[in-house]
C-alpha cells in the first residue's frame, strides 16, 4: 500500500474549483471561488487559472516533507 495521496482538481456545478482526494466525498482540501466579475472576465479560462494557482501553491511552498533541493523552482507542470 502506498502513502501517496491521489488528488483531483474538479470544477463544481456552482463554479467553484476544488482540490480533493480522488476517492473522497468529504470536505475539499482547497476551494477556489471566483467573484461574478472574475468569472465574466475569465470565462472558460477560470479552470486553467485555478489549476495554475493550485500548482503554484503546491510546487512553490513547503507542503511536503523533504529537502529544499527537492523543490522544483521552474516547473510549470500540472498533475
Amino acid at each position: 500500500m502506498s502513502d501517496t495521496a491521489i488528488l483531483e482538481i474538479v470544477e463544481l456545478a456552482n463554479g467553484e474549483v476544488v482540490l480533493r482526494p480522488a476517492e473522497s466525498s468529504g470536505e475539499p482540501l482547497v476551494t477556489i471561488r471566483f467573484s461574478e466579475e472574475a468569472m465574466e472576465l475569465l470565462q472558460r479560462s477560470r479552470f486553467d487559472v485555478a489549476r495554475e494557482m493550485l500548482d503554484h501553491a503546491i510546487t512553490r511552498t513547503h507542503l511536503w516533507e523533504g529537502d529544499d533541493d527537492d523543490i522544483p523552482q521552474d516547473s510549470a507542470t500540472v498533475h
